[in-house]
């Protein structure tokens, strides 16, 4: 039955997780993070515009996604650029 299959993927997923130290994060939190890390250029850089707009992050108000970003960052999951002081950042 498809929701056994179901089950079973959501527990791979949340051990998965525990194994990489995501299960310490937020549900938004993790969306965001996830978003940044689907959008990140090559070099690892990502800008804020590009996570805003990701598929998983369009529910996320404006208010929760800066303060969750910013719990990322304490984190250490993502830091500004050197580039740019404002809205882009690198993935870690």
């Amino acid at each position: 039955m498809i929701i056994d299959q179901i089950v079973s993927l959501r527990v791979m997923l949340d051990e998965m997780e525990q194994d990489i130290g995501l299960d310490k994060l937020s549900a938004p939190e993790k969306s965001i993070y996830l978003a940044a890390q689907a959008a990140k250029s090559k070099d690892g850089l990502v800008q804020t515009r590009d996570i805003l707009e990701h598929q998983l992050t369009r529910q996320i108000s404006r208010p929760t996604f800066f303060r969750c970003l910013k719990a990322i960052q304490d984190h250490g999951l993502l830091k500004h650029s050197d580039r740019k002081k404002r809205g882009e950042f690198k993935v870690l």
